[in-house]
């Protein structure tokens, strides 16, 4: 009776407040533009991406995550501009979170670059990014799903009341929210970058206390491309060779909450794989894995993320991602890191 009474308090406590942490990706560089908003239209071309995460899969709770996005880059107007639409939910689908993104990003040219054979136009050099992004947020708590606990007899244990009488300020809370994010491109080789999101902080409880915000998330990544062909590369050369090396790392924190990532990998016409460490600051809590492979236009990628925490809160967790690449002529001066 006891761990049933648990039970009931937890789902909802889970429910009825405010999910303050965002979803996160075991690999944000094949997830576009969801740590930057400066990184759309990195891509160098017109990009459609669909990623899925299922998070603790073998746990009660587990949260599932699908993310679709469209970006885009205007050479000529040294622009960017996408659109994503995200769905979280957790716990069985008694609360889900909709999230509708629109973002813009523009480039500034800092330090022109030395021209040279396989260069048709004047790319190379320094770049400044800049995005700004307007999302729409729809939650809605499905309290038909959670039992509480005036609905069971309390010395049998037996739901006897289909209903509950417990009352919600709203079933649905609906908010504004806006992000920026800055990135330094250097060459075809380096991008240093930093984001602020939730700028204004929006409250998204079900119950209006004052308590549940949107506790603003920081970002700052560095992603390397080391080209092992000199005949290609990004900036107004044909696109990065065949054969190279990469190496990220990031760290995030919203809240109390903390993530720093290190992944490295290489890229071997088709295939892709990688490796990345995830920290808390105090241990090492996932070891991720990652196999892809690049056909023409299609992109296909999987993340395996084995759970290594001592303390014995989680389980594994994977991702699928698919990217197509619709290329255009013009290329635009930001290295793509795909781990």
């Amino acid at each position: 009776m006891k761990r049933l009474l648990q039970i009931i308090l937890t789902v909802w406590m889970a429910s009825v407040c405010a999910y303050a942490q965002d979803y996160t990706f075991s690999n944000h560089n094949i997830v576009p533009f969801s740590l930057n908003p400066a990184m759309a239209g990195n891509a160098n071309a017109i990009r459609l991406g669909l990623n899925f995460r299922q998070q603790w899969p073998t746990l009660g709770n587990k949260y599932n995550t699908l993310r679709a996005s469209y970006d885009q880059n205007f050479y000529k107007r040294m622009c960017s501009a996408g659109l994503s639409y995200a769905l979280d939910s957790y716990a069985g689908g008694i609360y889900r979170t909709n999230e509708i993104g629109l973002v813009y990003a523009h480039t500034f040219q800092l330090k022109s670059g030395k021209s040279n054979k396989f260069s048709t136009n004047a790319t190379d050099g320094i770049f400044l990014r800049l995005g700004v992004q307007a999302s729409y947020f729809i939650n809605t708590f499905d309290v038909s799903k959670v039992s509480f606990g005036d609905q069971y007899d309390l010395g049998t244990g037996n739901r006897y009341l289909p209903k509950s009488t417990e009352e919600f300020e709203h079933e649905r809370v609906n908010f504004a929210d806006f992000n920026v994010g800055a990135a330094l491109c250097v060459q075809g080789f380096l991008t240093l970058g930093a984001a602020m999101y939730h700028l204004s902080e929006p409250e998204n409880g079900f119950q209006k206390t004052g308590n549940n915000i949107l506790h603003r998330r920081f970002a700052a990544h560095v992603n390397y491309i080391k080209d092992l062909e000199l005949s290609n590369g990004l900036f107004g050369r044909n696109s990065l060779s065949d054969t190279y090396l990469f190496a990220n790392a990031s760290y995030q924190k919203q809240d109390v909450w903390k993530q720093l990532d290190f992944g490295v990998g290489g890229f071997f016409s088709p295939f892709m794989a990688g490796i990345s460490l995830k920290s808390d600051l105090s241990e090492v809590s996932y070891v991720s894995f990652m196999v892809g492979t690049s056909i023409k236009n299609f992109q296909a990628y999987y993340v395996y993320d084995l759970f290594t925490s001592q303390k014995k809160n989680g389980s594994w967790s994977h991702e699928i991602a698919l990217i197509y690449i619709i290329r255009t002529v013009e290329r635009y001066p930001c290295p793509v890191v795909y781990w």
